[in-house]
């Protein structure tokens, strides 16, 4: 089943779900690794995958957003409290990961650098080469991923009460629908 029912999420949103969880962790090794690393081809090459990854995260989060458009979205189970709690967290999670990966982009380009995925694809130059956009953008790139990595694990800690405190069938749907 590939659709969203109001029961239980399809296939593409399964999909997308644990492709942005998986995707979302390579960014932050990535990130954290390539702090340390020396001036270099290879820290050259670790930061591109790490920025090319934080890119294909926007897209999918803007795909993830269209699909959920288009589909149901399944009923949040629990009390009404918590299924608000589970919206207005889901929605903070988009939010998020939209912001992200563009104060990357726009960081990259405020240092004067080009973004190029996977070092071959250019992307359009959004912001000219500026300091004080630098300065801002990093310290909102640094920012945004803290409030994203606690959202994440606030995310992942109420599936967790869902399965084995509530016991239902909230981790169990966006695990095999």
């Amino acid at each position: 089943m590939l659709r969203n029912t109001t029961e239980s999420y399809g296939l593409v949103s399964r999909a997308l779900h644990w492709l942005l969880a998986v995707l979302l962790l390579a960014v932050l090794v990535l990130g954290l690794v390539v702090e340390d690393m020396a001036k270099g081809p290879v820290r050259v090459a670790t930061m591109n995958w790490h920025q090319s990854l934080g890119f294909l995260v926007l897209v999918l989060v803007a795909l993830r957003l269209l699909w959920r458009l288009v589909n149901p979205v399944p009923r949040p189970e629990g009390t009404a409290l918590t299924g608000k709690l589970a919206v207005l967290m889901h929605w903070a999670l988009y939010a998020l990961m939209i912001a992200q990966p563009l104060s990357g982009w726009l960081l990259i380009q405020a240092e004067g650098h080009e973004l190029a995925l996977f070092g071959r694809a250019p992307l359009p130059v959004l912001v000219a080469e500026s300091e004080p956009l630098e300065e801002i953008m990093e310290a909102l790139h640094g920012g945004i991923w803290v409030v994203l990595a606690i959202a994440a694990l606030g995310h992942t800690a109420a599936a967790l009460k869902h399965h084995f405190i509530d016991r239902d069938r909230t981790l169990v749907r966006m695990l095999r629908g």
